[in-house]
């Protein structure tokens, strides 16, 4: 007879896998449910685009077997990720955004490696999206040879998220986790002009001149009054524009309803990995540009 710890230990492991389980299939449902409605609605080149990419992204989960202990956590990720970036598809016409990724591991001349990146690839025959494509591409690529040339058993993660902002505008936004000898997180957003296929800055969604900028560090003050540093040490909100200065428009992410503004400098002076203001369009709506892709916000 075996021990009741033995038994007990037995059980709970059979209970935490079952529960793991229908997690994924949970996940996995709801990802099938989104791409079959999505995928009776498109006809032509949208479907061959669609069913395709759905296809490469089908391969790349064996990427998941590389960490057994974590598969069923990493199948669950990818399912519920992958159900909401078609949901975004879905919302309009078919924007032919294809998700790519590179997942790698080996040893390098430091020690072993491992990438889990995915990033998105603009299509679309309609525009020039190559020079977009190419920042997204290199970032990916980047990450990669930081990690072979890193090594000492380096993990490299990198999700992405797809926002509908307008008809003609689409937000990007990165989260990649560094995991070696500290552990580091780096955020990035960008906007995509669906009608140009370039990458807009902030200056394009904003009113002209610098009101929008002194509107903007306001907000970003009265934000950062409401949550002061730990242990009595001085705040930076008494110098909202040494903090803005180091604001660069990549540390602009533009989701759904809100802008999430990354400050690297407040994240520095508080010895935190990253620091994030949400600041809702609602308190942004008299700055954004009249005639500009944004103004559909303005309501």
């Amino acid at each position: 007879m075996k021990p009741v710890a033995a038994v007990l230990a037995a059980l709970s492991l059979w209970m935490a896998t079952a529960a793991a389980d229908d997690k994924v299939g949970a996940a996995e449902r709801a990802m099938t449910g989104a791409y079959a409605a999505l995928a009776d609605k498109l006809d032509g080149a949208a479907k061959v685009h669609f069913e395709a990419d759905q296809a490469r992204w089908r391969a790349g989960l064996r990427a998941c077997d590389v960490q057994p202990s974590r598969k069923a956590e990493c199948l669950e990720l990818r399912y519920r990720q992958r159900a909401s970036l078609i949901e975004v598809f879905a919302e309009g016409p078919y924007p032919f955004v294809s998700q790519q990724a590179i997942v790698q591991s080996g040893n390098g001349p430091r020690g072993r490696y491992l990438v889990d990146i995915a990033y998105p690839r603009f299509d679309s025959p309609s525009q020039d999206f190559s020079a977009a494509d190419r920042v997204f591409s290199g970032l990916a690529q980047t990450s990669l040879f930081d990690a072979i040339d890193t090594g000492r058993n380096c993990e490299i993660t990198q999700t992405f998220s797809l926002y509908r902002l307008a008809p003609s505008v689409a937000s990007v936004t990165f989260w990649r986790e560094w995991v070696g000898p500290s552990i580091d997180i780096d955020l990035a957003g960008y906007l995509v002009d669906l009608s140009t296929g370039r990458l807009l800055e902030p200056q394009d969604v904003f009113t002209p001149g610098d009101g929008w900028r002194h509107r903007l560090a306001e907000l970003v003050r009265q934000e950062l009054a409401k949550d002061p540093p730990d242990g009595g040490r001085k705040g930076v909100g008494g110098d909202i524009a040494s903090v803005m200065r180091e604001v660069d428009w990549k540390d602009y992410m533009f989701e759904n309803d809100r802008l999430v503004l990354s400050l690297n400098k407040v994240a520095t002076e508080r010895g935190m990995k990253g620091y994030e203001v949400v600041i809702p369009y609602a308190a942004m709506k008299d700055i954004f540009r009249a005639d500009g892709p944004l103004r559909s916000l303005q309501r």
